[in-house]
């Protein structure tokens, strides 16, 4: 299934965006997708800069950031038709913006801050994206490890939950497409426990035989509810594999995301919520796994960034 259109590669700050860039690209060719790469420059140019030039020419940083990106685009070997274009203001801000004004249906940025674990090198713009950007989000790790050739899909569909269902298929869509662009295995994981089991062992407010017999239900609803999930969704040609373990999701999924490249995962517990933050399981999740992660909120998300008329200077 081709599940991308229009593919949208934030190209800024300090980092290279060479290998991000591959990869958007590889998934554009595999989607018959188009890529757009843009980069958001202050509408201020820092004091240094006007100290050394003696003129706070914004165009000409604008025009300079152009040129790179295009020299970027022309790397491009798959055939994808690649647009440029360098907008001013906040990053996320603008980034939100032009996915509103050309419907783009994926964000690619490279982690941009520092530490071991994803959760210490997003950078602000990262979360911010993942926080309020109304598309999924891929936020790619900049020092790829080669030997990790799997996507992760974690889902948490519900029987009793519509959107804990929806939330789930548009998980394992993206998960599968991902797998197949990039010719890598699929682990689809989900997590389950019993609510509150240590307290009712620890108080005796149920006896340990009643206990087990919760936790054959619970059990049981998780093995139904994900393969209801699993008949949603196309996974031919893909080669994947389904592991409902029992765990808190945050030690469960920052367990089996040690061996992929790729994490997707849904963000948000609810719908329909402006500027709603990341959920507390996703936060925790984002603060344990070491890869690249694909954000993708629930549908009926909206974004609480407004479109102005129009903040594009150039664009090629």
């Amino acid at each position: 299934m081709k599940r991308f259109k229009r593919i949208l590669l934030y190209a800024g700050g300090q980092v290279d965006a060479g290998p991000a860039f591959e990869r958007a690209a590889d998934l554009a060719s595999a989607n018959g997708a188009r890529l757009t790469i843009i980069d958001v420059l202050p509408k201020s140019p820092p004091s240094p800069w006007r100290n050394v030039t003696g003129q706070p020419d914004l165009k000409l940083l604008v025009s300079a950031r152009c040129d790179e990106l295009k020299e970027l685009a022309a790397l491009s070997g798959h055939g994808i038709e690649v647009e440029t274009k360098v907008l001013t203001g906040r990053p996320f801000v603008e980034i939100i913006r032009e996915v509103l004004r050309a419907e783009h249906d994926l964000v690619v940025k490279v982690a941009q801050g520092l530490g071991g674990r994803l959760g210490g090198i997003l950078g602000s713009t990262a979360l911010h994206l993942m926080r309020k950007c109304p598309c999924p989000v891929w936020v790619i790790k900049p020092d790829k490890d080669n030997s990790r050739r799997s996507v992760l899909a974690t889902i948490d569909p519900d029987l009793h939950d519509s959107g804990g269902h929806v939330l789930s298929k548009l998980v394992l869509e993206l998960g599968s497409s991902l797998a197949r662009s990039q010719n890598m295995e699929l682990d689809i994981v989900h997590a389950w426990w019993l609510w509150s089991e240590a307290m009712l062992r620890r108080r005796r407010i149920a006896s340990p035989e009643a206990v087990e017999r919760m936790l054959e239900e619970t059990r049981e609803g998780a093995e139904a509810a994900v393969s209801e999930a699993l008949k949603t969704v196309d996974l031919s040609g893909v080669k994947y594999r389904v592991q409902i373990i029992q765990g808190m999701p945050f030690q469960v999924i920052a367990k089996a995301a040690e061996r992929a490249d790729i994490a997707v995962m849904g963000t948000l517990s609810r719908t329909g919520l402006a500027g709603v933050l990341i959920g507390n399981t996703a936060e925790r999740i984002l603060q344990q796994i070491n890869c690249s992660v694909l954000a993708v909120k629930p549908p009926g998300f909206e974004t609480p960034i407004q479109l102005p008329v129009d903040h594009s200077l150039q664009s090629g």
